[in-house]
């Protein structure tokens, strides 16, 4: 039964407490008492500036005071006041928290005074010199390790003890772990090899002495401190030990001399953090009484509030917080309390994140160990590495430090002080492990660039691509922490133990660095197994796959291992392995082929020299990705086998819907195997996905004429090179541009070429990505029809020597390049210009990036009279080009009003010798620009508003020393923003 003015909690795991009295308060001043009580200040208040209004509102059935102006709230201070709190004393004297930037978040938006009712109590018993042991309990988000950490910057914690030590155990603990944890912060080295007795002698040896506070956070059960190498805290000695824990029983199970219940916050105080996160919006007529609804059903757990207010912060549709507060409100009417409620209530923040690969993300955080701290950059690389973000990599690592904002923004990860690390707190971490917990969600995250947007069925139980009903609101989410082993990036070199194995369905092992596996482990109830990325890993022992009868989810990619044991064969269940970029994988046992129940096969980057006949018997198989391994080594070559594929296998997978086969350039086999290759994929009805190399034009003809997909449009994504390829050893364009990266789902290179087939031009025509490299003859990309440009939105042009002009615009009357957004100009040894002439309204409308690398006759990027074309540019580029003098050349004809790029954000101008002017008149409101190797450049001409808008520039420090300005002033602004850079920077 709820107590008057405070929230109720959840049943079973979380009671109500009183709330405090005056009475009950502590009144004595705090004395420094070496080894003896700490006498706590009165009664706490906040501190706060500015005014607001207070207008009472009913919630429920109490009259509680809202606060209807936001009110600042500045670092968080203890008040020492009279009985009726109306005398504060100076607030410079006592300060709990003091905001910084990376402080986190509970402790940056949770109340302060509940923090300060709880801290104000645990100083009390730290007053009793019988309560050496306080044990601090309540629901998890309710804010203990805040408590925590108010107590360690209570102003005179540090002074009464000669060390605090902080230790966070976590469920998974271990002797070892708190030793290390103890041991760097008391500035000692663990040393090597010593076991964990002498581990715990070194560290007695080292306490024995000192009075010291221990402060235990996130306990889960019984430690024997002694073993750890602690001392008991006593009297004598003067020591404390304070610890924070969901169960008063293990308060109890410690000897806590003292029991702290953590208090929920007030009804008020709930709609006050309620309010902050979500903003004004909730003073809606509409929306007011469902939120009401949901700040109560929140039961005053500051997580809870602080979770559900951001995911409801930009809602302003009444209907949708309607459903919200049903929601919340059905689960009381349910029977759904105590933990699992509170876990079901959390998700409500999972189901409002806007997109598949937002909960992706999310959860791929959890695979780390509990409390890990994980570099953001690291965590994006991960991201982008499984393909839970896509796209070139530039594009792909801004998304994901995107990502990595908004879910800090929704509170679902925390960002650590400094801002290069996060976190996720230990109950969004149980809500994630019970999303996992659901085989109809499983490990699908992982799998995303497999399964696209298709949903797994019960995993084990039916085909992994089959979609399934949407996951139900009141379906439980059971979660049991032995089902996951989620070790991914911890650095193990070690596996852990044994036991740990045999319990898990989930396995995630990635990023390590593991180099055995245990011979035959016994994993009956294993669905995925995640080893990606341990480089160290090199062979697995032959009965590893032995006793793993339900494995669904197999991924060792980029692993070092050479094939796979005959073991494999066991693994019936089996329906997606992994395999991709293992660089030294050259063979796969027959054995594959009797997983039946296979679907998924990924065998891109690896150096398989031949696809095995027994793939034919893989009926299910849906998607195969496969790299061959070839050689320009004659007597190598030799060796080989004479086939990469033999007759019938591709033709007997009637299932495929992907298929990607990369061939070594140059590869002699491969033409005299293609044809048949051809034939049999145009039997593939159901063939969505292809990539495919055609060394001849002939054989892409044959397809377009077989291929029952291409004819009736089902073939929606494609990569396919056609002409006579030759391994390049140095990449002639970035990496970013490379084919092999390439986000666009319609590819085209044409490579070699003597002429423009109809083939290429059919193909072209479908295409959103084209490469054009190496052809000998064409002289303007207007040869392959203006019009069949018309679907480009990534265009790389490269060493074709003819080529004077990319566009040759005479008496056009279609747009050029109406949606191209990336133009990438590269080795054009006689290219003048880039456009001839006058061309039609609307070209280059969505231009962002423009590339221009070693065009050794171009004398300028734009002429400005047709600069009016390119005002979406972003970006532009230009390298080794040098004969330019300018980058906008003054031409003859009127200009058309705009004079300038308005939208260019980025310049880089490197290795051009001859270039003495940039642009003249207004600029563009530029951010960031990069010289180097440009000697002729005397005057950059940068204006006033421009002077304003520049983030960063970098060039060489003796030429920015000798630049000359017309005014002084500029030079001092942009001077904060110079970085000198050299050659070994570029």
């Amino acid at each position: 039964m709820e107590k008057e003015g405070r929230m109720s909690l959840h049943k079973k795991e979380i009671e109500t407490v009183p709330s405090q009295t005056k009475e009950g308060q502590m009144k004595s001043k705090l004395k420094k008492n070496v080894g003896g009580p700490i006498q706590p200040h009165t009664p706490v208040a906040v501190s706060t500036s500015g005014t607001s209004n207070v207008e009472p509102i009913l919630l429920g059935s109490s009259e509680v005071a809202v606060l209807v102006e936001p009110v600042t709230v500045e670092p968080v201070t203890i008040l020492r006041s009279r009985i009726d709190g109306s005398q504060p004393i100076n607030e410079e004297e006592i300060e709990i928290l003091r905001q910084t930037d990376g402080q986190r978040f509970l402790e940056r938006t949770c109340p302060k005074r509940s923090i300060e009712r709880t801290l104000t109590t645990i100083l009390g018993y730290m007053s009793d010199v019988k309560a050496r042991r306080v044990g601090v309990y309540g629901s998890g988000g309710i804010g203990k390790t805040s408590v925590l950490k108010a107590l360690i910057n209570y102003p005179t914690t540090k002074d009464l003890y000669d060390v605090v030590i902080w230790v966070t155990v976590s469920r998974n603990w271990s002797t070892r772990k708190i030793q290390y944890k103890v041991l760097q912060q008391l500035s000692l080295s663990p040393g090597d090899f010593k076991t964990d007795f002498e581990l715990a002698e070194e560290l007695f040896q080292a306490l024995r002495s000192q009075r010291f506070l221990l402060l235990l956070d996130d306990v889960w059960e019984w430690i024997d401190l002694n073993a750890i190498g602690i001392p008991d805290p006593t009297y004598k000695n003067g020591c404390r030990m304070i610890l924070a824990t969901r169960s008063p029983d293990v308060c109890h199970s410690m000897v806590a001399d003292r029991k702290v219940q953590m208090e929920g916050l007030l009804l008020e105080e709930a709609w006050e953090l309620f309010r902050e996160q979500v903003g004004e919006i909730i003073d809606s007529l509409n929306i007011f009484p469902y939120a009401q609804a949901i700040v109560k059903k929140c039961h005053g757990l500051p997580l809870l509030i602080i979770v559900t207010g951001r995911a409801l912060a930009k809602e302003n549709d009444a209907l949708n917080w309607m459903r919200a507060s049903r929601k919340f409100l059905w689960l009381s009417a349910h029977g759904t309390y105590g933990f699992e409620g509170l876990i079901q209530q959390l998700k409500f923040s999972y189901d409002r994140l806007e997109s598949p690969e937002l909960k992706s993300c999310f959860l791929y955080c959890v695979l780390f160990p509990e409390d890990h701290e994980v570099g953001i950059v690291k965590l994006v690389e991960y991201w982008i590495e499984e393909g839970l973000v896509a796209g070139k990599w530039t594009d792909s690592y801004k998304r994901g430090c995107d990502i990595v904002n908004i879910l800090v923004e929704a509170s679902l990860l925390q960002k650590l002080e400094g801002g290069l690390y996060i976190k996720m707190h230990d109950l969004i971490r149980d809500l994630a492990l019970g999303i996992l917990s659901l085989e109809t969600e499983g490990c699908q995250f992982l799998l995303r660039s497999y399964s696209r947007m298709t949903q797994p069925s019960h995993m084990g139980n039916g085909s992994f691509f089959r979609p399934v009903a949407s996951f139900k609101s009141n379906q439980p989410l059971i979660l049991e922490d032995h089902q996951f082993l989620s070790r991914a990036g911890a650095g193990l070199t070690e596996l852990p133990l044994k036991g740990k194995w045999e319990e898990a369905k989930m396995i995630f092992l990635m990023d390590n660095e593991l180099s055995s596996l245990p011979d035959c482990p016994s994993c009956p109830k294993l669905l995925a197994l995640f080893l990606q990325r341990n480089q160290k890993l090199r062979v697995i022992p032959t009965s590893f796959f032995d006793l793993m009868p339900s494995l669904t989810v197999l991924n060792l990619s980029k692993t070092r291992i050479k094939s796979l044991p005959k073991s494999l064969c066991k693994l019936m269940s089996l329906e997606v392995l992994i395999l991709r970029d293992c660089e030294r994988l050259v063979l796969l046992p027959s054995e594959v082929g009797s997983l039946r129940q296979l679907e998924v096969l990924d065998l891109q980057g690896t150096e398989i020299n031949k696809l095995p006949n027994n793939i034919s018997e893989l009926s299910s198989l849906i998607y195969l990705k496969v790299s061959f391994y070839g050689s320009v080594n004659w007597s190598e070559y030799a060796k080989l086998p004479h086939e990469l594929v033999s007759r019938g296998v591709i033709a007997s997978l009637l299932e495929l819907e992907t298929l990607s086969i990369d061939v070594y350039p140059g590869d002699r086999r491969w033409n005299k195997n293609v044809k048949s290759v051809i034939d049999e994929v145009g039997k593939l009805t159901n063939l969505t996905t292809f990539c495919f190399y055609f060394p001849e034009v002939e054989f892409l003809e044959l397809f377009l004429g077989t291929s029952l997909s291409w004819k009736i449009g089902g073939l929606t994504e494609f990569k396919f090179v056609v002409g006579h390829d030759v391994k390049r050893f140095v990449s002639k364009v970035s990496d970013n541009l490379a084919f092999d990266n390439v986000p666009w789902d319609q590819c085209l290179r044409f490579v070699n070429g003597e002429v423009i087939p109809d083939a290429a031009v059919e193909v072209l025509t479908r295409t959103t990505a084209f490469y054009l490299d190496h052809h000998i003859n064409v002289c303007s990309l207007s040869e392959f029809g203006v019009s069949n440009l018309d679907g480009l939105r990534l265009c790389v042009v490269r060493e074709c020597p003819k080529i004077e002009t990319i566009i040759a615009s005479k008496e056009l009357s279609e747009a050029v390049f109406p949606i191209l957004e990336h133009l990438s100009i590269n080795y054009l040894s006689n290219l003048c210009t880039i456009l001839e002439g006058m061309i039609p309204p609307g070209s280059f409308a969505k231009l962002r990036i423009l590339t221009v690398h070693t065009c050794p006759k171009l004398q300028f990027v734009f002429a400005s009279s047709m600069l009016h074309f390119f005002s979406n540019l972003e970006e532009l580029i230009v390298e080794d080009c040098p004969a330019i003098t300018e980058i906008i050349y003054q031409d003859l004809v009127v200009d058309s009003g705009s004079g300038t790029l308005p939208s260019l954000k980025k310049l880089k101008l490197h290795y051009l010798p001859r270039l003495v002017n940039i642009m003249k008149g207004k600029w563009p409101p530029i951010e960031n620009i990069s010289f180097y190797d440009c000697p002729k450049l005397k005057k950059l001409g940068i204006d006033f508003i421009a002077s304003h808008t520049i983030k960063g520039i970098k060039a060489e420090n003796d030429w920015w020393k000798e630049l000359e300005w017309q005014d002084t002033s500029f030079h001092l602004r942009l001077q904060a923003h110079f970085t000198p850079i050299c050659d070994d920077n570029l």
